[in-house]
């Protein structure tokens, strides 16, 4: 028997969310999409946790930009809605009664934890003389762009990628060179070829997404070297953000880039942080590392790196490290269900029109294709000057079913027609999302 979905006011009450309740539409049945795994977690992920009210940028910035009216599930900003980790928190608490914040040493247990997280999931051997840490991973990477790379240079990236690249390769000084990939049976490709022709006395740095957000492909150990040699011809340094290396759908594997060779650990800076695993962005603790002492000496002293460990990044970052394992795995398993339940709302015939997709290798970020909707969107709402066919379908959707999504447009060439969508929330908001869109989309197909 179906399981009966409960009137949106009532959910809108229980999740906290009344304010909202003035937004049009009705809940259709969650009976679509149904999830094909079975979750065994001693973790809730389930659990309705209200963010509104805390300054958070995914939901209160939302609201203020948009009217508390719209905004129903905002699904733009890459962070989550769970709780965080218990022993993460009982740890801050117990260093918040300790009323002294004056200046502190990072702990060897710290730079411990980093090396077994490594070690134990990934079988990566990191040294503690190797890394150093930084407030956030683009943070960290601005300084080795002005090290490496001429006055005025330019920066390779492969698009679709993260938006955030392109800011802080300008905040460097450098240009942005776009490689677009290829969208081959399903699953985004490196072009290598494009790639090299662009490659020049100018460029010295490539920053690699690994595993690449928003497209959520895992690359081979084989297609990170053949991107490796064309890299290394060049005299190209790779900046590598695995920010994402922990998110990973089950049948899946990451493959660290330093680990694919000698070669290319000695060619290449890894950025890493606990703080998308575990959902910490706020407490600014990131770090990188390279076996490479020149790589290291013109991050540090030609970029003018200055490490920063906030302390309770640190014991935030230590702890979920040293006791978070089974977090992990419990977050996955939760999103491999949240995923098979996009996967089979979008492809059950007559749902979602003019929306395709596939679920990803990686991240809790699902890449929407649209480019079967933007253009009746566009039709039926005229763009403003300026505006971009993706920018008006996500506004649309704000308008009509009360969901934000990221426009495409921002991750680079090829990114066109496409929407970003986090789905690391509880079930009974993906579900209420997705009826929303699916009555939207169904009002104008």
């Amino acid at each position: 028997m179906k399981k009966q979905t409960p009137s949106r006011r009532k959910f809108l009450k229980t999740a906290g969310l009344t304010t909202l309740i003035t937004a049009s539409g009705q809940v259709n049945s969650f009976a679509r999409g149904k999830s094909q795994s079975k979750i065994n977690s001693r973790y809730d992920f389930d659990k309705v946790f209200n963010r509104i009210g805390v300054n958070s940028i995914k939901w209160d910035g939302a609201i203020r930009k948009y009217g508390k009216d719209k905004i129903i599930v905002p699904m733009g900003i890459a962070d989550m809605d769970f709780k965080q980790m218990p022993a993460v928190t009982k740890a801050l608490m117990e260093r918040v009664e300790y009323e002294s914040y004056g200046y502190e040493m990072v702990t060897d247990e710290y730079y411990q934890s980093i090396i077994d997280w490594n070690k134990n999931r990934y079988g990566q051997e990191i040294k503690k003389e190797w890394i150093r840490n930084s407030s956030g991973l683009t943070s960290g990477m601005v300084p080795a762009l002005r090290g490496l790379n001429p006055v005025g240079g330019k920066v390779a990236v492969m698009t679709p990628t993260y938006s955030g690249f392109n800011i802080e390769i300008k905040k460097a000084g450098m240009r942005v060179e776009q490689s677009p990939m290829k969208k081959i049976n399903g699953r985004w490709k490196m072009d290598l070829e494009d790639l090299e022709s662009r490659l020049d006395y100018e460029t010295k740095c490539l920053i690699l997404c690994n595993p690449n957000n928003p497209t959520g492909e895992c690359w081979t150990a084989d297609e990170l070297r053949a991107l490796g040699d064309v890299c290394i011809r060049h005299g190209v340094t790779v900046l590598s953000d695995e920010i994402w290396c922990d998110i990973i759908r089950k049948e899946q594997k990451y493959i660290p880039y330093a680990s694919i060779g000698e070669k290319y650990a000695d060619s290449s800076i890894t950025y890493k942080s606990a703080g998308k695993t575990f959902n910490q962005a706020i407490l600014k603790v990131a770090y990188f590392f390279t076996q490479n002492d020149d790589l290291m000496n013109a991050a540090m002293v030609g970029g003018g790196h200055q490490t920063e460990v906030n302390i309770f990044g640190q014991i935030a970052t230590e702890v979920a490290y040293k006791k978070g394992a089974k977090w992990v795995d419990g977050l996955n398993q939760y999103l491999d269900s949240n995923f098979d339940y996009l996967v089979d709302y979008i492809n059950t015939p007559g749902e979602m029109p003019g929306i395709e997709y596939s679920k990803p290798e990686s991240t809790y970020l699902a890449w929407l294709d649209c480019n079967g909707l933007k253009e009746k969107v566009a039709t039926a709402d005229k763009l403003k000057e300026g505006q971009t066919p993706e920018d008006k379908l996500s506004e649309w959707l704000i308008e009509h079913a009360g969901v934000q999504l990221n426009a495409g447009h921002v991750y680079g060439i090829g990114s066109d027609g496409f929407l970003r969508m986090n789905i690391a929330v509880p079930r009974v908001h993906l579900k209420l999302a997705l009826d929303n869109l699916n009555k939207a989309l169904k009002s104008i197909i």
